[in-house]
């Protein structure tokens, strides 16, 4: 049944009041009191997120269509073949630092911020659908050590986030079959690591074996820098029997010669 256009009238002129605005305050003062909150990214008092900042990193995230600065390629000579690679955004600025409190300070609810400009990259990215196949999301992998200390995995904590509000596209599915080696289980990323070092050495990384032909699969991941571990990702997954149609990272990191002034 219906609510009564007077009845929403009210409410709304009620909510409005200047009594009910000091009650709300009054409400958020307590709360903040008890459970202090500042914003991830400026610290400013009393927002886990301010309006500012909110803004700040939906105007540096992107919905494709993308510019050519967010997409190229990452050469894998060993196949004689480039993986295209879609980023959402450059990492830099009040999207860096978004991305880092995400990661190493439990801002958890950031996911709910960077889900919608990922997923529509990921259904940009997806091929056609072919003989009743799902594109699987393939998250990079996490160490023990990383999820340790985080108590989660950033990426898949993104992808169910845009699962949960119906963002993804119907004939894609969630895969975590990227797994670190044992040897490389603590030490895992390769994100504090030189680039010479992460180009280097045999891949830590092993992909569970394809039961289905051709299986197309995207690589997800949340920052790349230097392309390594999309490489020895795709690399894996190739050799396990995927067909590696590209990857989608959130961010990207330029090199320092293509930053600008």
């Amino acid at each position: 049944m219906p609510i009564p256009l007077r009845l929403l009238d009210f409410l709304d002129t009620q909510v409005h009041t200047r009594s009910v605005g000091w009650l709300m305050f009054a409400v958020r003062e307590t709360i903040n009191l008890l459970l202090p909150a500042s914003c991830a990214i400026c610290e400013r008092a009393d927002f886990r997120l301010c309006p500012e900042c909110r803004l700040k990193v939906h105007q540096q995230l992107f919905l494709p269509p993308l510019g050519e600065q967010l997409q190229f390629y990452v050469e894998l000579p060993s196949l004689q073949w480039q993986l295209p690679v879609s980023a959402t955004g450059i990492y830099r600025n009040e999207l860096a630092r978004a991305i880092l409190s995400f990661k190493n300070q439990q801002r958890y609810f950031l996911a709910q911020e960077f889900a919608p400009f990922l997923a529509a990259t990921i259904n940009t990215a997806c091929p056609p659908r072919l003989f009743d196949q799902p594109t699987l999301l393939v998250p990079m992998p996490s160490s023990v050590r990383a999820v340790g200390t985080r108590g989660y995995r950033p990426v898949q904590v993104i992808l169910q986030e845009a699962q949960r509000r119906g963002l993804l596209a119907a004939h894609t599915r969630t895969a975590p079959l990227l797994h670190y080696r044992f040897g490389h289980l603590l030490s895992g990323a390769q994100k504090s690591k030189s680039g010479a070092a992460r180009r280097g050495g045999d891949s830590p990384l092993i992909a569970e074996l394809s039961t289905e032909p051709h299986q197309p699969i995207l690589l997800i991941d949340d920052v790349t820098t230097t392309g390594a571990t999309l490489r020895k990702a795709a690399i894996a997954c190739f050799h396990a029997g995927y067909d590696v149609v590209g990857a989608v990272v959130l961010a990207y990191t330029k090199p320092p010669s293509d930053e600008e002034d």
